[in-house]
């Protein structure tokens, strides 16, 4: 008996979110791209790449247990957020869970949260998330603009509903990634209020990546991203 390769394993996971909404397909994508980009530009293992390349293709897989309805309609509140897609958020634990993928499991469990997660993967994805969600339309609204995104990403480090070390380096080197970055002067002076610190003038002044990453001293999970039906 063969098993798919892991290729043929992301291409059916990318099926089932086309089929169910083509939105649901090009936001995992899109998020699944950069947490893989950040995640070399900080040094991640590839075990750690995968396991957040993974985790952004099971995050929307929940939705296959929802009535489209419920993916298309605009949200008046949090609460209501959380009724509607509570559902999404668990099933995609759960899919993972079943999967074998317990790393993966752990970084759904958390990133939603409006609290700074525990797991160091899920800081990381919960940042990059925030960011692609708010930069990706939705079923019921546009996109927002790159300002509008990243007032959202300090609101939440201002809030401690992200960790506020993880949403300034990653504005600083999404802004260093990308110079076509709507307002990034006021990216960098975002990313500098919130560590409080002086702004810099120079990106070259930064040190080096491993430095800049002092604050991921939390162990990071170690799932099972050995089953045959990925690891081939």
């Amino acid at each position: 008996m063969s098993y798919p390769s892991f290729h043929s394993y992301i291409k059916t996971l990318r099926g089932l979110l086309k089929h169910k909404q083509r939105w649901l397909l090009e936001e995992s994508t899109l998020l699944a791209d950069l947490c893989l980009a950040y995640g070399t530009l900080v040094g991640l293992s590839d075990r750690q790449k995968r396991t957040l390349f993974l985790a952004a293709h099971f995050k929307n897989l929940g939705a296959i247990f929802l009535d489209d309805s419920s993916l298309t309609q605009a949200f008046s509140d949090r609460s209501q957020v959380l009724i509607e897609m509570e559902r999404l958020f668990k099933e995609s634990a759960q899919l993972a869970r079943e999967a074998g993928l317990r790393d993966v499991a752990l970084v759904l469990d958390q990133y939603y949260q409006r609290a700074i997660p525990e797991d160091s993967l899920a800081r990381i994805f919960q940042v990059i998330n925030v960011w692609v969600s708010c930069r990706q339309r939705k079923g019921w609204r546009s996109s927002m603009s790159d300002k509008e995104a990243l007032v959202v990403l300090q609101q939440r480090a201002q809030m401690k509903w992200s960790d506020p070390k993880v949403v300034a380096h990653f504005i600083k080197h999404l802004c260093s990634y990308s110079s076509r970055l709507d307002g990034v002067d006021a990216a960098l002076s975002i990313a500098s209020e919130t560590l409080n610190q002086p702004q810099p003038t120079d990106l070259t002044e930064f040190d080096t990546l491993q430095q800049d990453l002092w604050w991921l001293d939390a162990p990071l999970g170690r799932g099972d991203l050995s089953s045959p039906e990925i690891s081939r």
